[in-house]
C-alpha cells in the first residue's frame, strides 16, 4: 500500500518522527498528507506571528508583527483554518501590538480563539493586553502558566477569578508571582474555584495562605516559596493539619529561615506524599558567620521532614543553593554546620519505599562505612541516590570503597549514583564481601565529587569488577578549579576514565 492510501490516524504517527521543513513540504505535496502534516506543524505555536503571517499581503505589514487593517470574514476563515489545529500557545512580552489585540479580539467565532486549546503560556503582564487573553481562555484550556510581576492589581485579580468559569477543565497552574501580598485572600478565594486543579505552582506563600490553597479538592502537587511574614506564628503550637490529598511538595526556604521552615513542617502531616523538594537558598545571605552557620539547624530540618511524612515516600530532595564565596570560609568549615553526621540522617531510615534520595550539597563527611551500610539497608528501593557535594570541599570524606561496596549490595536498582568517598584501593582479592556482591551493571556513568584518589589503576579495577558498565567518572561537577589539597586529583580521576574507554 502506498503512504498516501493509509489512514490519517497512521500518517500522523509518521509525520510525528520527521523533521519541520519535512513536513512543510509534505503539507504541499498532496491533499491527502496537507491535514496531518497541518495538526502537527501548527500543534505548537509560538507567538501570533504564524497566525499574522498566514494573512494576505495588504492586511499584515510586510511580516512584520502589526496590521494595516481589521480582518474581514474570508481572513478570518484563513485565521480559524489553522487556529483550530493549535493545541500549545506560548506569548511573549515583546511580541505584543496594538492592531493585532484589537483585530483578534473581533473573532467571530464562538468560542475561543484556539478552540481546542489545551496549554496556554501568557507571559506578559501589561493589562491593556488582558482583553486579548480572555479571548484565549477556553473551556479546552487544562494548563495555564500566568507570568504576572504582581497580583495587586484588580484587573490580574479579576483575571484570575475568572479562570474558573473560562477554564473550567484546567489541571495545571503556574503563576509566577514573588508575593501575594495583602491580595492574599483575595487571591485564595479566586483559586478556590478551580475544582479540577491538580497542580498549583506560585510564588511566597504564608502557612496561612499554604493551608487553604492546599485543601483544594484536586490537589496533588503544591511548589512555592515558603513565606516569612507569620514567623510568630510558626513557632506556636499548632495540632498538626492532615492533607491527606497531596501527592507532591516543593518549596524553597531562604537559609536564615530554615529554623521557620522546622516549625512549618512540623505544623502539617502528609500521608499520601509520595514526593518532596526542598531547596534551601543563600540568595541575600550577609557575610555574617552567624548567619550563616548557627541557624542551619540540618538535623532538625530533616526530623521535621520525617513526622510529617509517611512511609509512603518515594522521592526526597534537600538542596543547597551555596553561593561559592561561601563555601569556603574557613569559618564555616570550623563551625561543622554544613557537616552530617549518622545521627543526623537517621530519622530517615523508615523511609524504606525511597527510589530517588537526593542530599545534595550537604557535606556528608560524618558518615562512615559503617553508617552507610546501615543506609543502605534501610533503602533497598533506591534507583537514584546524591549524597553530599562539593559544600566542604576542604573536609575529607570518612567513606572509603568499602562504602561504595555496601551501596552495591544492597540497593540492586541504582543506576545514578553522586557521593564522596576516599578513592584509596583496599585489598579485596581475598575478601568474600567484595567477590559476592553482585556487579551493578544499570550505572553508566558515576559522579564522586570531589573524592580524593591514590591509585588510579587499582581503582579502575575495583570500578570495573563492581560497575562493568560503567562508562565515565565525573568528577567535580561544576567545573571549578579545585582547591588544596585536592588541585592534582584531576589527572588522576582522568587516567581512571582513559583505563574505563580503554576497556569499554
Amino acid at each position: 500500500m502506498h503512504v498516501y492510501l493509509l489512514p490519517a490516524e497512521i500518517l500522523l504517527d509518521i509525520f510525528t518522527r520527521i523533521s519541520l521543513p519535512q513536513l512543510t513540504v509534505l503539507a504541499r505535496t498532496c491533499r491527502k498528507f496537507k491535514e496531518p502534516a497541518l495538526d502537527i506543524l501548527w500543534k505548537y505555536i509560538y507567538g501570533f506571528k504564524p497566525l499574522i503571517s498566514c494573512l494576505p499581503e495588504g492586511v499584515n505589514n510586510a511580516g512584520n508583527l502589526t496590521l494595516q487593517r481589521p480582518l474581514l470574514a474570508g481572513e478570518w476563515g484563513l485565521i480559524h483554518q489553522y487556529a483550530r489545529r493549535v493545541h500549545s500557545f506560548t506569548v511573549n512580552r515583546s511580541e505584543l501590538d496594538n492592531h493585532v489585540m484589537q483585530a483578534l479580539m473581533s473573532t467571530p467565532s464562538p468560542t475561543s480563539l484556539f478552540p481546542n486549546l489545551r496549554i496556554l503560556c501568557w507571559c506578559d503582564d501589561r493589562e491593556h493586553f488582558f482583553p486579548l487573553l480572555r479571548t484565549i481562555l477556553g473551556s479546552t484550556i487544562t494548563s495555564i502558566w500566568l507570568g504576572f510581576l504582581s497580583t495587586s492589581s484588580f484587573a490580574q485579580l479579576a483575571l484570575l477569578a475568572s479562570l474558573g468559569g473560562r477554564c473550567p477543565s484546567i489541571r495545571e497552574l503556574t503563576l509566577c508571582v514573588s508575593d501575594f501580598g495583602e491580595s492574599s485572600d483575595a487571591i485564595c478565594k479566586a483559586l478556590s474555584g478551580l475544582r479540577e486543579l491538580s497542580r498549583l505552582d506560585t510564588g511566597k506563600l504564608s502557612r496561612r495562605e499554604f493551608l487553604r490553597l492546599a485543601s483544594l479538592p484536586a490537589l496533588k502537587s503544591l511548589s512555592f516559596t515558603l513565606g516569612i511574614n507569620d514567623t510568630h506564628e510558626m513557632q506556636s503550637d499548632f495540632t498538626p493539619t492532615i492533607l491527606p490529598q497531596l501527592d507532591q511538595l516543593q518549596f524553597i526556604v531562604l537559609m536564615q529561615y530554615i529554623v521557620v521552615a522546622g516549625h512549618f513542617l512540623g505544623s502539617v502531616r502528609l500521608p499520601s506524599c509520595r514526593s518532596v523538594r526542598v531547596r534551601i537558598d543563600s540568595d541575600a545571605l550577609s557575610y555574617d558567620s552567624e548567619v550563616l552557620c548557627n541557624p542551619l539547624h540540618i538535623p532538625n530540618l530533616i526530623v521535621s521532614l520525617s513526622e510529617c511524612l509517611s512511609p509512603a515516600l518515594e522521592e526526597l530532595h534537600v538542596e543547597f543553593h551555596l553561593a561559592l564565596n561561601y563555601i569556603d570560609r574557613e569559618d564555616i568549615i570550623a563551625s561543622r554546620s554544613y557537616v552530617l553526621g549518622f545521627n543526623a540522617i537517621a530519622p530517615l531510615l523508615p523511609f524504606n519505599r525511597l527510589t530517588d534520595l537526593q542530599l545534595d550539597w550537604i557535606c556528608t563527611s560524618g558518615i562512615n562505612d559503617v553508617s552507610l551500610k546501615t543506609l543502605a539497608q534501610s533503602w533497598p528501593q533506591l534507583e537514584r541516590f546524591y549524597f553530599g557535594g562539593t559544600a566542604c570541599w576542604t573536609v575529607l570524606p570518612s567513606m572509603t570503597f568499602t562504602a561504595l561496596v555496601h551501596l552495591i549490595q544492597h540497593c540492586p536498582r541504582l543506576h545514578t549514583v553522586q557521593m564522596s568517598f576516599c578513592a584509596t584501593p583496599v585489598d579485596y582479592d581475598d575478601d568474600p564481601f567484595f567477590f559476592e556482591t553482585i556487579p551493578n551493571e544499570k550505572i553508566t556513568t558515576l559522579s564522586v565529587g570531589m573524592s580524593p584518589i591514590s591509585d588510579p589503576c587499582a581503582v579502575a579495577y575495583i570500578f570495573l569488577r563492581l560497575l562493568p558498565k560503567l562508562e565515565r567518572v565525573r568528577w567535580l561537577n561544576n567545573g571549578t578549579p579545585a582547591p588544596p589539597p585536592f588541585e592534582h586529583l584531576e589527572d588522576r580521576w582522568n587516567a581512571v576514565n582513559e583505563i574505563l574507554a580503554a576497556a569499554n
